[in-house]
């Protein structure tokens, strides 16, 4: 049985975004001579919507917002005083299909969320010799395909009652996001563990990248 095979067999754990968005508001209370006012209360979006209007990059709206309880693995430790040969250690490792050698490796460390999304051209010297049609990259993690969208989904480090974990979240994609051969639902954080495999369309025959995420 190869690794995607087994790593496909094990349950995801799935939680709503929008749990962690409710903790953020209070239902409006108004005074006693408008008590009998309708209230109308926000509309939560799955991913966190109502933050949008002031989360952009490159003049971009980014449709991810963080969890309340989003943390990055360097303040995790030192905020906990978690000594060295006890700290995990992250990274996301870009494969070619048609390539045993990995294409990229991304240390996860500094930051408490990481976007994974498209880029086609890497070759920075091209790119600023031709400034005109530079492309325009948001991702911390870069893909270079079609199937990926510009903002596909993103890894997110957060402190679950005391421990660091990490989750995978699909931003609504265009063409969906694969986890161990599995679709992943849109707009729901799911747990990431060792050696879990990330393909970024749901029909595995036109994506030819995949991202390996790692703690050790």
């Amino acid at each position: 049985m190869g690794l995607r095979e087994s790593l496909g067999k094990r349950s995801h754990e799935v939680t709503p975004a929008s749990e962690y968005q409710r903790k953020r508001f209070r239902s409006p209370q108004g005074d006693q001579t408008s008590s009998n006012r309708k209230v109308i209360l926000p509309i939560f979006e799955p991913s966190g919507l109502l933050a949008l209007d002031s989360h952009s990059k490159e003049g971009i709206q980014l449709q991810h917002v963080e969890p309340h309880d989003s943390v990055s693995p360097t303040a995790f430790y030192v905020k906990n005083s978690v000594p060295l040969r006890k700290q995990t250690h992250f990274q996301a490792i870009v494969y070619d299909d048609s390539d045993e050698a990995y294409a990229a490796k991304f240390d996860l460390l500094d930051r408490s969320n990481y976007l994974v999304g498209r880029k086609l051209t890497f070759d920075d010297k091209l790119e600023e010799e031709n400034d005109d049609s530079r492309e325009i990259v948001l991702a911390q993690i870069p893909i270079p395909e079609e199937t990926c969208s510009k903002q596909h989904c993103v890894i997110q480090f957060r402190n679950r009652e005391g421990r660091l974990k990490p989750y995978v979240i699909d931003l609504d994609s265009s063409n969906g996001t694969l986890l161990n051969g599995v679709a992943l639902p849109r707009a729901r954080y799911v747990e990431l563990k060792n050696e879990d495999v990330l393909r970024f369309s749901t029909n595995e025959s036109e994506s030819g990248h995949f991202l390996m995420f790692l703690s050790a």
